[in-house]
């Protein structure tokens, strides 16, 4: 292996080894906030969450708990967690005067949040968009994503260019490129009409490419284009990867 291309290939081995374990990175995640438009607020007993791959649930089968995934509920809230979830979902969920059912939904985020409104006979969720999604602390999802995908590419951009004695003004490539991508990444493919796996796989291209060709033509071709996507490649698996498992903590 030509020694220039030596420390990119050890950056990338390093930030994947976070990513060797399925039980390490990050999984998708559904989170169901309960909202009560009952004359009385009857006892949430258990739940459970459908899985379907067939738009009508002709083929429904309950969400399995196996490792870290499964549905747990409190009064107030539902959660799931999963290694992949199929496309369509529907909630069944005791309580203390009945079972309540609710209508087939989709999921268009990797870290999804619904409303749920229960009546006297049923469950309505509804998604939240991207842009309203807060933390339990009101701050929004989207600032802490924006945030810590920052400071993680802009770190590993730091580390590149000063291994490789780069112009620093490349940082600033890594920074307006990231201030453009993420927004496209969160308020354009989560609406694609695809599963969310692929929503995730064609993000995370569209960012490598988009940031790798902006920093080559930011640069002004000084920085080979082979090495500006090498850099862009890195940069979004430590954001994914790293930035992934920090975000569920704060999240």
């Amino acid at each position: 292996m030509k020694k220039r291309y030596l420390i990119p290939a050890v950056l990338l081995m390093l930030i994947l080894l976070p990513g060797v374990s399925g039980d390490i990175g990050p999984k998708p995640s559904m989170k169901f906030n309960l909202v009560y438009e009952t004359q009385g607020i009857p006892e949430l007993i258990d739940g459970q969450q459908i899985e379907c791959d067939d738009a009508g649930c002709l083929d429904a089968r309950p969400l399995e708990r196996w490792g870290p995934q499964g549905f747990d509920c409190t009064q107030d809230e539902c959660n799931s967690i999963a290694y992949g979830y199929s496309q369509y979902h529907k909630l069944v969920i005791n309580f203390s005067d009945q079972q309540r059912q609710s209508n087939i939904f989709k999921s268009s985020s990797y870290f999804a949040e619904f409303n749920v409104r229960v009546t006297d006979t049923a469950l309505v969720v509804e998604e939240v968009p991207p842009l309203q999604r807060t933390t339990s602390g009101d701050i929004p999802i989207f600032i802490i994503a924006l945030v810590l995908t920052l400071i993680l590419e802009l770190l590993v951009a730091f580390i590149f260019v000063s291994v490789k004695k780069e112009p620093r003004s490349i940082l600033v490539g890594v920074l307006v490129a990231n201030m453009v991508s993420l927004p496209i990444v969160w308020l354009v493919f989560p609406y694609l009409p695809l599963h969310f796996l692929l929503v995730i796989l064609f993000s995370e291209i569209f960012a490598v490419l988009f940031e790798g060709y902006f920093i080559f033509l930011f640069t002004k071709k000084t920085l080979a284009l082979v090495m500006s996507l090498i850099l862009s490649l890195l940069m979004n698996l430590c954001s994914f990867i790293i930035g992934g498992i920090i975000f569920i903590f704060l999240v």
